[in-house]
């Protein structure tokens, strides 16, 4: 027998969890053919003593859905492992929509997912249409396999235009939602997502359209799951941070039953103002399962932290203050930042971080970079330093040094060390039903990278808390087994042959992103690099070696 990829002599770590062993990996046509001892000859031999070859990684939590357009490579996910994601989380997705929907869908993205708003206008070639048509400009042109999600707010905005974002809908609207979801599943969509998080703000300083939705809205389209029988439901609830209300509850729930499928909550984190929300959300999710609902929050193995101008930033605006005034056009918007009764309003809603994601404390949000050479004193030093050395209230000296360079100055929050925190995080790492992931891989590229999820857990939570098999066990087949993906995940005869090859003695990853200036129209974004991954196969074929990328575009759009 003659096969197309032979890795011999790897430690295999097959994806479900059983011991490691040794044993070579045949690949014939984009599919692995035998694991074990192959004695057939290959095209291509890969010699693979003293490395770890895993199947490859599965990020159910992705907005790559814009960038791919320019970057079949999904960077920086490819780079970390990743070869299946998911796109179109959160309810946001480009499609369906029409040329004037795409427009408002993509300066919605470029504020509430923080893209560039030229990139995205220089690097999107669809140009509207329906969810078949985006997924077909997919098709042989991406490195990575992507499964794409429909999301609610495209859809809300085909039926109801601008009043998508005004007002609940009809029973009419409901209806034509219900089959615009249809369409969008028989035309390969493997799940549906939406989000009722007071944080995401469209560009225009309005809640994004799902934030509009009654539950009874979101319960009718996530019943059609149940008739075309297969996907998943990434969903974020207005009140996850503080461990779900009642009501909250009530509508997961309820998706979860008439759907019959599983439910994806993004995501448990402990936080200071919070410490409790993480604990409740968990619980409630055990309670679920023992219902015989598949409730799966996530957690979060990356770095906490982020980066930030007020020229361009979602950060604050779940406070209306702040939203309010930052969501409108300049010299206005500088105008209102200066108004002694508008800083007033927004110390008083600083000081309540109740159901917020982000608590700014002065201490650790520190200047990162300026823009005028006077400035540069203050690079490195906390707001509170500096609102000591002017003698002034923090929120004032922070407002006043980024107006005095036209909101460009850039802000770092980097969130303290904290070991309940991670006591936290440890227990989420163990639970079964507590998916790896909340990347957001492809969004919020000025302020944060979470592409480096895989590498951490295997590098920081292996072997003390999970076994190497457990780790990849979380970041394989379980992932990809929630959409229904069933070809992929795990190293055995039949299986696409998505493939790692790991130097787990090099396997690291940086503490802090590094900003580069490569996608269109010269826009920049945070990457988190990544040492140890020898080699990533994508249906067979190389797609990077050594971390560099071979030029092959193997993936696949993988539809429902």
């Amino acid at each position: 027998m003659t096969v197309d990829l032979l890795v011999r002599g790897a430690r295999v770590v097959d994806g479900t969890g059983a011991p490691a062993r040794t044993a070579d990996v045949a690949v014939r046509d984009g599919r692995i053919v035998e694991v074990g001892l192959v004695g057939a000859t290959a095209h291509r031999v890969i010699h693979a003593d003293g490395l770890t070859v895993t199947p490859g990684f599965v990020d159910i939590h992705t907005h790559y859905d814009a960038q791919l357009h320019w970057d079949p490579t999904a960077s920086p996910a490819s780079w970390h492992g990743v070869t299946t994601l998911l796109t179109g989380n959160c309810g946001f997705t480009l499609a369906p929509s029409t040329p004037d929907d795409l427009e408002w869908l993509m300066l919605m993205l470029s504020r509430v997912e923080g893209m560039s708003a030229d990139a995205l206008a220089a690097g999107v070639t669809f140009a509207g249409g329906s969810f078949a048509d985006f997924l077909a400009g997919l098709d042989g042109n991406v490195g990575v396999n992507v499964g794409a999600n429909v999301g609610h707010c495209a859809v809300r905005r085909f039926v109801m235009g601008d009043d998508a974002s005004e007002r609940t809908a009809t029973d009419d609207e409901i209806a034509a939602m219900r089959t615009l979801v249809r369409q969008a599943f028989d035309e390969g969509a493997v799940g549906f997502t939406s989000s009722q998080l007071e944080l995401h703000v469209a560009h225009d300083g309005r809640g994004v359209p799902s934030n509009h939705a009654a539950p009874e809205e979101i319960v009718a389209l996530t019943s059609v799951l149940r008739e075309v029988g297969h996907g998943t439901i990434e969903f974020i609830p207005r009140t996850f941070l503080d461990g779900y209300s009642d009501d909250d509850r009530a509508l997961i729930l309820d998706m979860a039953r008439v759907s019959g499928r599983p439910v994806n909550l993004n995501t448990l984190t402990k936080l200071s103002h919070a410490p409790e929300g993480w604990k409740r959300s968990l619980e409630f999710a055990r309670e679920a399962h023992g219902q015989g609902l598949a409730v799966h929050p996530m957690f979060a193995a990356n770095r906490q932290g982020a980066h930030f101008q007020l020229a361009n930033t979602f950060l604050f605006d779940e406070m209306p203050s702040f939203r309010d005034h930052l969501t409108l056009p300049p010299p206005r918007r500088e105008e209102r930042l200066r108004d002694p009764a508008v800083r007033d309003q927004m110390r008083k809603e600083l000081a309540d971080p109740t159901g917020r994601s982000f608590v700014f404390i002065w201490e650790v949000l520190k200047v990162e970079t300026v823009t005028r050479p006077e400035h540069e004193q203050y690079l490195d030093k906390s707001v509170a330093e500096i609102a000591t050395e002017w003698d002034a209230d923090p929120l004032d000296a922070f407002l006043d040094l980024s107006l005095a360079e036209d909101l460009q100055t850039q802000f770092v929050l980097a969130a303290p060390p904290s070991r309940d925190r991670q006591a936290a995080t440890e227990e989420l790492v163990r639970d079964p039903i507590v998916m790896a992931g909340s990347s957001d891989g492809g969004a919020h590229l000025l302020s944060f990278c979470g592409a480096d999820f895989t590498t951490r857990l295997l590098a920081e939570w292996v072997p003390d808390v999970l076994t190497l098999e457990e780790a990849v066990a979380r970041l394989t087949s379980v992932p990809a087994r929630m959409p229904g993906i069933t070809d992929r995940g795990e190293l055995r005869p039949g299986q696409a042959a998505d493939l790692l090859l790991l130097d787990l003695d090099r396997l690291a990853t940086p503490d802090t992103p590094r900003y580069v200036e490569d996608f269109p129209a010269g826009s920049g974004r945070y990457v988190v690099d990544a040492a140890g991954y020898v080699a990533t196969i994508v249906n067979g074929e190389v797609l990077l070696e050594d971390g560099a990328w071979t030029g092959a575009r193997p993936g696949r759009v993988l539809r429902g």
